[in-house]
């Protein structure tokens, strides 16, 4: 190696398949949002493709994207055959909590945050699912993915009777509103996938963390509603949505 220094430039994530990026504006009370699409490469079936819109694209769209691609190559073994993924993450000066909240609270600092989820949740319905249709996705096989508090979002989505036709919560903040256990429509054709990881709730965490039933509430929900949930072992809450990926892109899937 000779002596001249090596300097690693910025760089996209390689994706083996490529993928486009959109702007929207903020709209009203909605905040603005980044979109990345990833399709299959060619003409898409009569139907549409499978499609996965991963909310906080920012962080998992690209291992999303790349597992889907990856899986889809060998389907007969995966059971994962080609879809379409779209990431959606929020401008960077909204607000994490509020953009997902539906019902308000306290912070941690004690300030209440205004809730914006109904705003985002029709953005997603109104501009982000027909954006999907029109590039080759199918509307009845469209699934929301989200983890933590976007993952509460996804919940409270299903509670309104957004028109997806899977919901994946992974991790979700149940602790921000509980009462979203209740509310929770009957299972059609187990269109609900939950996971968590089994650290979430370790006896060793402070008594705040454990406060949060992370993996209580999720067994509480499956009890209650019957829907799919996978405790990942040795995960913990940033692992989860990395470790649950082949399992939801198979519960996406699936006929």
């Amino acid at each position: 190696m000779d002596s001249a220094p090596c300097v690693f430039s910025p760089s996209a994530p390689p994706l083996s398949g490529g993928c486009r990026a959109l702007s929207l504006a903020a709209e009203s009370d909605a905040p603005g949002l980044t979109l990345w699409l990833s399709a299959p490469e060619g003409e898409p079936p009569a139907e549409g493709w499978p499609l996965l819109i991963v909310l906080e694209g920012e962080a998992y769209f690209t291992a999303a994207a790349e597992c889907a691609r990856r899986l889809a190559r060998r389907p007969q073994k995966t059971r994962v055959g080609p879809m379409m993924v779209i990431g959606v993450a929020l401008a960077p000066s909204a607000e994490r909590l509020g953009a997902f909240a539906f019902v308000p609270r306290a912070d941690k600092g004690g300030r209440t945050v205004a809730p914006h989820g109904p705003d985002l949740l029709r953005r997603l319905i109104e501009d982000i699912l027909p954006l999907a249709v029109r590039h080759g996705a199918d509307p009845a096989r469209a699934a929301l993915m989200g983890h933590s508090m976007s993952g509460q979002f996804v919940l409270e989505a299903r509670t309104r009777s957004a028109p997806f036709a899977r919901f994946v919560a992974i991790s979700p903040s149940i602790w921000w509103n509980p009462a979203v256990i209740k509310a929770q429509p009957p299972q059609t054709r187990s269109d609900l996938f939950l996971a968590v990881g089994a650290e979430e709730e370790a006896p060793a965490l402070p008594g705040p963390h454990l406060a949060r039933r992370m993996v209580s509430n999720l067994r509480d929900l499956a009890t209650a509603n019957g829907a799919t949930l996978s405790i990942l072992a040795g995960e913990d809450h940033g692992s989860a949505p990395f470790a649950s990926l082949p399992a939801v892109l198979r519960f996406v899937a699936r006929s």
